[in-house]
């Protein structure tokens, strides 16, 4: 494939059904998930790999069953935990490797859209200029659109001469 086309590709509405099909499933497997939020997603103490071992050694802590542990912390509990944590990480992984890809696939596909519609609104004015018949309107309507988007990606508008 070329770099002006790197993708060439739609989805049949059967794909996007089975696509959705599966999506719904994977949500079915995952009924536990919960939402955070934005306060709480802050605040939350985070296990990481340098705290991971505390936590490990604290649940073998709860585990030798100390007096002076209160009932309510339970080693059970604490290993259940735990052992979700870890069995989400390679899930979480591919799912973000998964997403990723989908994302920067769209990017290449919209921006191979874009590139092409501003080669469109060029030929447009060289062709009005000339004069081609149906140019100026085709102009004068990407023209408006064009200074109507809001694309922060795109550094100016392709150059364009005001002479009609």
């Amino acid at each position: 494939m070329s770099e002006n086309n790197r993708i060439s590709k739609t989805l049949s509405q059967g794909e996007i059904t089975e696509i959705r099909v599966n999506v719904d499933a994977l949500k079915k497997s995952f009924t536990f998930l919960q939402n955070l939020t934005p306060g709480e997603r802050k605040n939350l103490p985070k296990i990481n790999s340098a705290n991971k071992i505390f936590a490990e050694d604290s649940i073998h802590t709860l585990e030798s069953a100390q007096g002076w542990i209160p009932k309510v912390l339970t080693a059970a509990e604490a290993r259940k935990d735990l052992t979700l944590f870890e069995q989400l990480d390679p899930i979480i992984l591919e799912l973000e490797i998964l997403l990723r890809q989908m994302k920067d696939t769209q990017i290449i596909a919209g921006s191979e859209a874009y590139r092409t519609a501003l080669a469109v609104y060029s030929l447009a004015d060289a062709a009005r200029k000339m004069p081609m018949e149906g140019a100026q309107s085709a102009y004068e309507l990407l023209k408006s659109r064009f200074s109507q988007s809001v694309n922060t990606s795109t550094p100016s508008e392709p150059t364009t001469s005001t002479d009609e």
